[in-house]
């Protein structure tokens, strides 16, 4: 939490320093020391981290094997700011509304400009923070927890998404709101939710009112200081919110903003017409629906608890099944209304995804559900490969940077719910037992124990088993999975290996070794790397949108 709480520190002075209206400055620096008080009570009064020990602790002389790695020392403090950033929306709407102030209210306005381009900043900061520090985590725990998986459904991963579901709505939100001034009130609220869903997130998490292996040391009074402060904003927030809407002050009301509606409306008015402010109304309503969803699938088991002995778990199919029947509406309605193709390209871009589709189905088992999903992923995909041709006029001319920004989010999203459906329909494993020697068939590969060796690291011994896997074409991948045991720590843990090609992965794992007997599981996982490359691309989309000059 000191971590959190110096990165919302340091957003809090980046954005007050570049502040330029005098009128909101002073209310944002009392709403954010709000905030700050709050939480450094919180972490002084529950959690204070130089608190000093009168004894030697029997555990905490080293860091848990499976968090020395790279990717989750930097997952945190990623993932953390781009938490915090969004205080920023939040406090921007909060000021706003206080003195009834026609965010939007550009042209006329220099200061007005300025505040919706923080605001816009800071919400791309946000969401692309957001994405590679899970992403990070996600790609951890492909690596390092040995069974396959790069998404568990555990609550912690489930929470995380809170904020960044939110974050998304309130990205493209700011895109409409800047353009047309349409979806002002989306714009407001999904700026105090984001924020509240973070702090939300963090008494779930550190509460102890969830079960989960992402575990954190948690008290009652801890508990009980975060619902505290997530009540007094929420109520707060949303309460002045209701307030100004009633008295007829809400942003989307003001005379200001409906008089500098009606000077500007010639000048989106071709944006206007096009259907991407309806598109992304309709996309955000199918996001807010599946954050819906994973927020009461997430809390029902505790919440049932309650009034149960009984604990109930809610299997990661529920949960795939409901994503996916929300992604395929999204997919389809990215391709459909942000391209602005005509009706005849839609038709012939269909029926190739179609045809591609009947292809892959040649060589794999669909279910109905998958076949639409490949469809709707194949159907974005090429939608942007056309308006990437058009928009460069056959690659002859250069792409904008907010085109570039669209194009690379959106087909990056495709490029992912393509892999990950893929990977689900084809991947495989297998249970290894043997001693040196010791062959099996697995898919199209011969699995050989070719070798076991000892062998000592830095401060761990390792013991490490050589297998090779031959394919149809003789061509061998050499795998080498160890058992580490940490010389401090004084425990066991499994080191995977992986051998990446283009179209699939190859991964092993060691369970355990009784005398001379292995025991290992080899994974064959498909299309791995291009869900990495659709996150690459997506985050490359947020970070261009948030490099890009702002355009008045």
């Amino acid at each position: 939490m000191l971590l959190w709480f110096c990165l919302l520190q340091i957003v809090s002075c980046c954005y007050i320093f570049l502040l330029e209206d005098n009128r909101l400055k002073l209310l944002s620096i009392i709403i954010l020391s709000a905030i700050q008080l709050f939480f450094s009570s919180f972490i002084y009064f529950t959690s204070n981290p130089f608190n000093v020990f009168s004894f030697v602790p029997k555990e905490g002389l080293g860091l848990n094997p499976m968090l020395q790695d790279i990717a989750l020392s930097i997952h945190p403090p990623l993932l953390y700011l781009g938490y915090v950033s969004y205080v920023v929306p939040f406090t921007i709407v909060c000021a706003a509304m206080s003195f009834s102030y026609p965010l939007m209210s550009f042209p006329r306005k220099r200061e007005s400009i300025n505040d919706i381009r923080l605001l816009k900043t800071f919400s791309n900061i946000g969401i692309l923070f957001t994405t590679i520090g899970i992403s990070l985590g996600s790609w951890w725990a492909y690596r390092e927890l040995g069974w396959g998986g790069f998404w568990f459904f555990d609550p912690v991963e489930n929470i995380s998404l809170f904020p960044w579901l939110s974050g998304i709505m309130l990205h493209h939100s700011i895109i409409v709101t800047t353009k047309t001034r349409r979806m002002q009130n989306w714009t407001v609220i999904l700026s105090i939710i984001t924020f509240l869903l973070v702090i939300f997130s963090a008494f779930l998490v550190r509460s102890g009112f969830i079960t989960s292996i992402h575990s954190f040391a948690f008290s009652p009074e801890r508990r009980i200081y975060l619902l505290g402060i997530f009540l007094i904003m929420g109520i707060g927030s949303i309460g002045w919110y209701t307030t100004t809407s009633l008295r007829g002050n809400a942003l989307a009301l003001t005379k200001q903003s409906q008089e500098t509606n009606r000077d500007c409306h010639s000048h989106f008015r071709a944006f206007a017409m096009t259907n991407c402010g309806n598109s992304i109304l309709l996309g955000n309503i199918f996001l807010l629906l599946s954050l819906i969803v994973l927020i009461a699938a997430t809390l029902y088991p505790p919440i049932y608890s309650l009034f149960d002995d009984k604990s109930i778990i809610i299997s990661e199919t529920f949960f795939v099944n409901n994503f996916i029947i929300f992604v395929i509406p999204i997919l389809g309605t990215i391709g459909l209304f942000t391209t602005s193709s005509s009706i005849k390209k839609h038709i012939i871009i269909l029926i190739l995804s179609l045809i591609i589709t009947y292809l892959i189905s040649l060589k794999v088992t669909f279910s109905v559900i998958s076949i639409l999903t490949i469809i709707a992923s194949i159907f974005l995909m090429l939608h942007n490969i056309h308006y990437l041709l058009v928009k460069t006029n056959y690659c002859r001319n250069r792409l904008k940077a907010s085109n570039a920004s669209m194009i690379l989010g959106h087909f990056g999203f495709a490029l992912i719910s393509f892999s990950i459906t893929m990977n689900t329909l084809l991947q495989s494993e297998m249970d290894f037992t043997g001693r040196v020697g010791t062959s099996k068939t697995f898919n199209e590969f011969k699995v050989t124990l070719q070798n076991i060796k000892f062998a000592q690291g830095k401060n761990y011994y390792r013991q490490i088993a050589e297998f090779w896997l031959e394919d149809n074409s003789r061509n061998i991948t050499i795998l080498k999975p160890e058992n580490r045991l940490y010389i401090v720590e004084k425990s066991l843990s499994q080191e995977s290996d992986i051998y990446s090609y283009l179209l699939y992965d190859l991964y092993a794992v060691l369970s355990n070794i009784d005398d001379d007997i292995i025991h290992a599981k080899i994974y064959y996982k498909p299309m791995i790397s291009f869900i990495w490359l659709g996150i690459i691309l997506t985050a490359s989309g947020f970070f261009i949108a948030l490099i890009r000059k702002n355009s008045s």
